[in-house]
């Protein structure tokens, strides 16, 4: 009988976390608009909605040229999150919902873990 071990070090003795493995991708989205009861409306409809599983808001200030004037206005940032194939939609709801003529809407891609993807999975309608 023969006995074979793999040459190859367990995660543990390699230093990989066993989650290594298990991350997902999900989506941020950011816009601002113009007041505290514009960001939560927006958060209620797109949460309701289901387009997004959380959205989080913030006030902050702004600096900006527009029409050749500089602007420094108070706002608050909306901050989505949502998966890849509900972005479509959620764009759609922040356009028609928001009171700017161009409203600032970015998305990057960030990686979480699985338990927090299947949450996200969970409240999003894709």
């Amino acid at each position: 009988m023969s006995t074979h071990t793999s040459s190859k070090p367990s995660p543990a003795a390699s230093g990989q976390d066993s989650r290594d493995n298990q991350w997902a991708t999900l989506c941020v989205v950011v816009t601002t608009v113009d007041s505290a009861e514009a960001a939560e409306d927006m958060a209620r409809a797109i949460v309701s909605g289901k387009a997004a599983a959380c959205v989080q808001a913030e006030r902050i200030n702004s600096c900006y040229m527009w029409d050749g004037v500089l602007q420094n206005t108070p706002e608050w940032r909306l901050i989505f999150k949502t998966l890849p194939d509900a972005l479509p939609r959620l764009t759609r709801l922040i356009h028609e919902q928001h009171s700017y003529e161009v409203p600032q809407i970015t998305m990057r891609t960030e990686r979480c873990l699985q338990d927090y993807a299947k949450w996200l999975k969970a409240q999003i309608q894709t």
